[in-house]
């Protein structure tokens, strides 16, 4: 049994076990319990999945209570995978029980790491069961226990090559869509259901929260919370991710609808790749039914322009003339009317000036908050809170609550040299990294020209809010 041992442990490449009991049957101590542990990978990315197998080979019948440890890993995400697998193996002609349990692991941070060992408990039965009856008893009750080696690990960060800020390491990634109606019939002001549908296999749905599927279109959007299904199987995990997008048709003509490129890093290949939806239009008919031409909309301005000329002089003509009547027969009170008519217009003008700076007022506020707070997250050096606080204050800069990630914000401020710290943020985020490697000094320097410059637009803005009452 020896040599059976050695032999069934250099075909898997499995961990070496022992026994530990000096109490055990000459049986037990030739290992007819064998404990094996197994890793589907010995190097991966960093949230990319790691399938954890335990398979106890056995001839001994155990009492109830054989129980094994759980799996330990530091800064990883553990699940079971299913429930235990029973069946039989046979190994040099003799016939082994196999309980299999396996696990999913996703670790949360790049470097080296250890899965540590796994122990295996129970007590033989010192008699058979109707449940077990082949497999083999001890005289007296006796204990057993095994141990497997440790595994180590290496986790690789991101890589720096990857575009995007949603980071998914997948076997396959794959997109489709679906629509609650054709298209070709669409007028303005109809609407229609865009169903997009995303499959992920080695992912859980709670990675794919983040993808944006309402670029800008000329046709109005109004997103739904997605439906997230995750599906845990023996062989590993897979999920979908199904958005629905109501479009509103606000215009008639040829609109795009512009093409969904998903970044995603394929863990067999280790390559980038994209999964995407291509570009399409979209003819928007008329609220009549007819299909919208660019010359008639050429041929219409005209005939509006020849009306609208044509109305302003007979308008200017008959101003002109009630203008002399009434000056000639009712002076007087005319300047009163006038002067009223003034004091309204200027009233109104006021209001919509304290409107304004009131409206004003509140926005700075709010970013003045969510300046402080990413102040306060920097001085702390919380990466991930800053992270956070530095999304809220972007989306105060702009008074934009749809700029919900680094790239959407990058590409609104469009200054390079937040570019390259926010890279090096999105890269810190994910890597095994010091404090030190993020510059919080150079980016809240940065970030605070930008709050400065963004106060002294508003006070321009407000001042420059009522017009003049008398234009030179």
């Amino acid at each position: 049994m020896v040599r059976l041992l050695s032999i069934f442990l250099l075909l898997s490449g499995c961990a070496t076990v022992f026994a530990q009991s000096d109490a055990l049957p000459s049986a037990t101590l030739n290992n007819e319990v064998i404990l094996v542990t197994t890793l589907s990978k010995e190097q991966v990315y960093v949230q990319e999945e790691l399938v954890y197998s335990i398979k106890l080979y056995y001839r001994y019948a155990f009492e109830r209570g054989a129980a094994f440890s759980r799996p330990e890993m530091s800064d990883a995400a553990i699940s079971r995978l299913g429930e235990s697998l029973e069946y039989t193996e046979e190994i040099n002609g003799v016939n082994y029980q196999v309980n299999e349990n396996r696990f999913v692991i996703f670790p949360q941070n790049s470097g080296d790491f250890i899965i540590e060992p796994v122990r295996f408990r129970a007590y033989t039965q010192t008699r058979s069961s109707r449940e077990n009856p082949d497999l083999l008893t001890t005289e007296t009750r006796q204990r057993i226990e095994l141990q497997s080696n440790a595994h180590q690990i290496r986790v690789l960060p991101v890589p720096m090559s990857f575009p995007g800020s949603n980071w998914l390491p997948s076997s396959d990634i794959s997109i489709s869509e679906s629509w609650s109606r054709p298209l070709e019939s669409m007028q303005i002001g109809d609407s229609v259901v865009r169903s997009i549908h995303v499959k992920a296999e080695d992912l859980f749905s709670s990675m794919l929260l983040n993808l944006d599927f309402t670029a800008d279109t000329s046709m109005r959007a109004y997103p739904t919370a997605p439906e997230q299904v995750d599906i845990r199987e023996n062989i590993g995990t897979r999920s979908e991710h199904i958005q629905n997008i109501t479009l509103v048709a606000t215009q008639a003509g040829q609109l795009t609808l512009p093409e969904i490129a998903i970044p995603w890093w394929n863990t067999t290949t280790d390559s980038l790749e994209y999964t995407r939806l291509p570009a399409r239009s979209v003819d928007i008919l008329t609220a009549d039914g007819l299909q919208f031409r660019l010359e008639d909309q050429s041929t219409m301005n005209e005939e509006q322009q020849s009306r609208l000329i044509f109305g302003v002089n007979l308008n200017l003509l008959l101003f002109v003339g009630m203008l002399v009547l009434i000056s000639s027969l009712f002076f007087a009170p005319a300047l009163v009317i006038l002067a009223e008519k003034t004091r309204g217009q200027v009233i109104k003008l006021l209001h919509k000036g304290k409107t304004a700076e009131a409206s004003q007022k509140s926005e700075l506020k709010q970013l003045n908050q969510a300046f402080r707070a990413l102040k306060q997250a920097c001085q702390q050096e919380d990466l991930k809170r800053v992270y956070e606080r530095f999304l809220d204050w972007g989306q105060a800069y702009f008074s934009k609550r749809n700029l919900y990630s680094l790239d959407k914000l990058s590409a609104a401020f469009a200054n390079t040299e937040l570019n390259t710290l926010l890279l090096a943020m999105r890269s810190s985020l994910y890597a095994d990294t010091t404090k030190a490697e993020f510059d919080y000094a150079q980016f809240m320097a940065l970030v605070s020209r930008l709050q400065q410059a963004r106060k002294q637009k508003s006070s321009r803005q407000v001042r420059l809010e009522l017009p003049p009452l008398y234009p030179h």
